[in-house]
């Protein structure tokens, strides 16, 4: 014998609303269905009243733009996004967090704190400058951190840049510093936004589900420690991630800008006794680049 289950639905919505008013909804699921004989179901009744919560539009994350990523979810203090492909974004401004989950792999990063990150629930690792993490789908999630007005040497996440190929938004407000200055811009522009954001490091998830630097490296604190204060992609630093090297190939080969392509690897990288330590790369970049541009149509 089955036991009835109870259902609750909305039975009417006020008028009118303050004109500075939000109408959230939250849906409501009963996990534990309440064992009963078949015979009380005609006791049950048929609608309930729903108490509506009814927030300040001034409490609620501000969302400006172009729509580039669907919101599916929105309160107080917090946002989430469909990345799609099964991909979720979800900001919790009172927690400094940042997670993004995928239902069906199963992958997961969390950001939180003072620039804390897990990957896919591994142990907790520090990042201090820009890091960049690429997503299975190609979505590309830049974080940018700032220095901790009260504490030395602490950074926290500041600043979330998402692009996935003509969409993108910049997220701010994220740190519980300053609560309820949330706020999210989009944009359908997405190349000419990542294009203007620097990557710092970059982590990428390749088709098998592993995490890596761009060089193939498995992902530890020793990778994030690059992202220090003085090491190679430390806060200020300008070092150019691999797919900015990229891009900028197929950006000077276009415009037949090898000399200007070489004048920036150069100054990419410095050894530690102040010489140019990029030479070996800026012969194997002519190379390639001139090889390219012979074979581009004129």
């Amino acid at each position: 014998m089955t036991a009835p289950v109870a259902s609750a639905a909305v039975d009417s919505i006020p008028a009118q609303l303050p004109g500075d008013a939000t109408l959230l909804v939250a849906e409501v699921v009963l996990v534990d269905p309440i064992a009963a004989p078949a015979d009380s179901a005609a006791l049950l009744p048929q609608t309930a009243d729903v108490a509506i919560f009814v927030a300040p539009a001034e409490g609620l994350p501000a969302i400006s733009g172009e729509p580039a990523f669907e919101v599916k979810a929105i309160a107080i203090g917090s946002v989430l996004f469909d990345l799609g492909d099964g991909y979720s974004l979800s900001i919790d401004e009172a927690q400094s967090a940042v997670f993004v989950a995928n239902g069906e792999t199963g992958e997961t990063m969390l950001v939180w704190g003072a620039a804390m990150i897990a990957l896919d629930g591994a142990q907790a690792a520090r990042f201090w400058g820009t890091t960049s993490v690429e997503l299975g789908n190609g979505t590309k999630i830049t974080m940018e951190t700032v220095a901790d007005a009260a504490v030395a040497d602490l950074f926290r996440l500041d600043r979330l840049t998402v692009t996935r190929d003509t969409r993108a938004m910049v997220i701010t407000g994220i740190a519980e510093t300053v609560l309820g200055d949330l706020a999210v811009a989009q944009s359908l522009d997405g190349e000419a936004v990542d294009a203007a954001t620097r990557d710092g490091l970059t982590i990428v998830n390749d088709l098998t589900g592993r995490w890596s630097d761009e060089y193939g490296n498995d992902v530890t604190q020793a990778v994030f420690d690059q992202t220090a204060p003085g090491r190679q992609y430390g806060p200020g630093k300008r070092t150019l991630s691999l797919g900015e090297i990229s891009r900028a190939i197929t950006s000077f080969v276009t415009y037949n800008q090898i000399d200007s392509l070489m004048l920036t690897i150069g100054r990419n990288r410095v050894d530690t006794g102040g010489r140019r330590a990029g030479a070996e790369i800026q012969r194997q970049l002519a190379l390639y680049a001139g090889a390219t541009a012979r074979r581009a149509p004129a």
